[in-house]
């Protein structure tokens, strides 16, 4: 029995320690032992394990105590994320679930998607290039670079973005950013900022809700661009 195995690791829990640090990278900042317990649902003893194992395998940079995928590792990982969100797009757009109930399912899936079906799964899905959520699907060769959008948090009042991606997947979020129409692709105004801490109010369509900086931080937002004025609500109204 080798030292992985001992430990109680399998290449399951492996593979979503990967997937939890590329996620992290992607948003541009440096993981935590929290952000990959949370991911994985693991212990932080499993967790440290994990990434004794992986640094062991030349997947984790091993030069300091960073949390960081080496180059291999930011491959293999890359690779586990394309099927979880290839996984999530199957569950969605031909099984037919919810957004909210397909994570968990693909954090199943992904780990018994063999090359080939993996790459029938990209023909039936006609090559998607995100998951329901928001997330750029990894290609073969690489992973795409992080798109230019910042945290719905950050964005001063009086501008106009849409949201790119949830960064959050867990069920009870992922429905009340739903029932308030806080979709991927959908158009948002920023009409005021709280001070100190306070949520942001923001207008969907018509109607308005105020978001609080926890959850507003888990929405990433593309655009930077004053709302439409008068002349152009009432052209749009017109063509109604």
């Amino acid at each position: 029995m080798d030292d992985a195995q001992s430990a109680g690791l399998t290449d399951e829990i492996l593979e979503d320690c990967l997937q939890a640090l590329h996620r992290v990278e992607a948003q541009g900042r440096g993981a935590t032992l929290e952000d990959v317990v949370a991911f994985a649902g693991i212990s932080p003893a499993v967790a440290d394990a994990a990434f004794g194992e992986l640094r062991t395998r030349g997947l984790m940079d091993s030069g300091s105590n960073r949390l960081a995928l080496s180059g291999e590792g930011r491959r293999q990982a890359a690779a586990v994320l394309r099927r979880h969100r290839l996984s999530e797009r199957l569950l969605t757009d031909v099984l037919g679930l919810p957004w909210d109930r397909v994570h968990d399912e693909a954090m199943r899936l992904e780990h018994s998607l063999t090359p080939e079906a993996e790459t029938r799964l990209k023909s039936l899905l006609n090559d998607p290039d995100t998951c329901p959520h928001g997330g750029p699907i990894p290609a073969h060769d690489d992973f795409p670079a992080a798109p230019k959008a910042q945290r719905l948090d950050t964005v001063p009042a009086g501008t106009q973005v849409h949201i790119e991606q949830v960064t959050e997947e867990e069920a009870t979020l992922l429905r009340y950013l739903a029932s308030l129409g806080l979709l991927p692709q959908a158009e948002l105004v920023v009409e005021e900022v709280a001070p100190f801490g306070g949520p942001l109010l923001v207008r969907v369509g018509g109607a308005r809700y105020a978001i609080g900086r926890d959850v507003a931080a888990k929405i990433l937002v593309c655009g930077d661009r004053e709302p439409p004025g008068p002349r152009r609500r009432r052209r749009n109204r017109r063509g109604r």
